[in-house]
């Protein structure tokens, strides 16, 4: 059988600052149909799914964690919606919320609430419960790691029971993308009453599909059916199980073998062998963002911009993507993927000639550390850098850890080099700044250009769609310049799922909602 695939979104750049603003969006229930790569009669109730994910979850507060992993977004959405999701073209498409309404100056925004929704432990979904999520995040003293990445919002307030107004410092033209992000958990409507609690990381509330029935830590997610959700006749499926399945060569043979129902999948050599099965279908959807290193600029010998572009010259993303991933990712030559033209950027190619000329201008031993995750995939990283700076004469020592120790080791900058990501994101200007403005106290790399601070500041307060796009753009090139990150690849998302699931989506933003999949019996 003909393996079939979604359509890949491709991102057609930034939008104007009112466009996006300026809307009013009453319910069209066809925009939340999903795909039927089968062609079925139409949905059918009941039973469970199974998904087999890469590794457990983190948990589903934004004040404990700073992001979500792609599996952890998928089991996210099943229990929490957004105020906004987006379609294909960047236009906002109403969830909880009905319409944007910008003010004149761009320094107000004006949501009107979805009416009747409650959360799932019974708590009314309304302004105040948009208050509570925003004020939460926007407040000093919880020090929330995102709030950089959110400066321009100043407050939020009730104007009445479904209605709330933002208020902005200056227009901000992402800020409708920012409501729609599906990898950030600020996104996301969460109960007042479970935050409050200190209940919702690792038992978490939302108005979705679905409600969280039981965590088992390396073991199970559990969700089931929410009978009261708002919209009528979903979701189909009874229950949603995630397994975390680490190793890929297992989780594919899990689902093979019919233990488990579909599967995110990163390895191209297991794509390639599901691709050829009748009875699996893969699913495939384009992406922004990196596969990345981040190099700690504060730390010798890499606080030697000659030494991190040697690194740079050395390191050769081509073979690693086609000997780790079987090319089953892009290259990536910035942060932006398709959504913006930014051409090559000023990447640094491999050139063994260039580094060895920078290292000669160093005229010192050089010996880094590299710290990676203990998987596969992270092991051939730590492999495959360290024999590339061979070549050149530096000395590469590897670790394997963990993914909490190495983000607190990131942090904290206890690290020279190590494994990192560029999220999926409907807009980067503010992760980009969060992440390499030198004032950003998770500014992971140390990095601190005073002319990367300008650009990243211009970035925020542009309104006009061109200009921001060539200042991103620029952002982009400076980075290449400079090298406080390393490409290892371009997102593509993979999901392989077993022929009798249907309903399965479109991949957008990096993530697949399976909250509308039901099963062909």
């Amino acid at each position: 059988m003909e393996n079939k695939a979604t359509k890949i979104n491709r991102a057609r750049g930034v939008k104007s600052y009112h466009f996006f603003f300026v809307l009013f969006f009453w319910v069209s229930m066809l925009s939340y149909f999903p795909l039927d790569p089968a062609g079925a009669a139409g949905p059918e109730y009941g039973g469970t799914l199974i998904f087999g994910s890469e590794n457990d979850f983190r948990g589903f507060d934004p004040l404990k964690i700073n992001a979500l992993s792609i599996c952890g977004s998928v089991a996210g959405s099943t229990i929490h919606e957004r105020l906004f999701d987006t379609d294909s073209k960047g236009n906002l498409i109403p969830e909880l919320g009905l319409s944007a309404t910008p003010s004149k100056d761009g320094k107000k925004l004006i949501i009107a609430l979805r009416k009747g929704v409650w959360f799932h432990d019974g708590t009314p979904f309304n302004a105040d419960a948009v208050v509570h999520n925003w004020s939460r995040l926007l407040n000093p003293a919880n020090k929330f790691r995102g709030r950089t990445s959110l400066g321009p919002i100043q407050s939020v307030e009730k104007i009445d029971e479904l209605t709330v107004r933002f208020h902005l410092s200056h227009a901000w033209l992402p800020f409708p993308k920012i409501l729609t992000d599906t990898r950030a958990l600020y996104s996301y409507m969460m109960s007042p009453k479970a935050l409050e609690e200190d209940t919702q990381s690792r038992a978490p509330v939302g108005t979705g599909p679905f409600m969280f029935k039981e965590w088992k830590s390396n073991d199970r997610f559990v969700v089931v059916k929410n009978p009261n959700y708002w919209r009528k006749g979903k979701p189909y499926l009874d229950k949603i199980i995630f397994k975390p399945v680490p190793d890929h060569q297992t989780r594919f043979a899990s689902l093979t073998s019919g233990q488990i129902d579909i599967i995110f999948m990163d390895r191209g050599h297991i794509i390639e062998r599901a691709k050829k099965n009748n009875s699996l279908v893969h699913y495939h959807g384009e992406s922004n963002g990196a596969e990345i290193a981040v190099i700690n600029t504060t730390k010798p010998p890499l606080d030697n911009p000659l030494v991190r572009r040697a690194i740079a010259h050395a390191w050769n993303q081509k073979i690693y993507v086609d000997m780790s991933y079987k090319n089953s990712i892009p290259l990536a030559h910035h942060p932006f993927g398709n959504a913006l033209p930014c051409d090559d950027a000023g990447y640094r190619n491999h050139d063994i000639k260039k580094a060895k000329l920078l290292i000669e201008q160093y005229k010192k031993p050089i010996e880094i550390e590299c710290i990676h995750t203990n998987t596969k995939r992270g092991r051939e990283f730590g492999l495959m850098l360290q024999q590339f700076c061979k070549k050149i004469g530096i000395t590469v020592n590897t670790k394997g850890m963990d993914i909490s120790p190495i983000v607190k080791n990131v942090f904290s900058k206890n690290y020279h080099v190590s494994s990192w990501r560029i999220p999926p994101m409907t807009d980067h200007g503010p992760y980009l700044y969060k992440y390499f403005h030198s004032k950003s106290r998770i500014n992971a790399t140390g990095y601190n250009n005073p002319k990367m601070d300008e650009l990243l500041v211009a970035q925020e307060i542009e309104t006009d769609p061109e200009k921001r796009e060539k200042i991103l753009c620029d952002i982009a090139g400076l980075l290449n310049a400079d090298v406080p990150i390393l490409y290892r690849g371009g997102r593509r998302v993979h999901i392989i799922a077993k022929q009798k699931i249907m309903g399965i989506p479109q991949i957008r933003n990096g993530v697949i909602d399976i909250s509308d999949a039901w099963i062909e019996k």
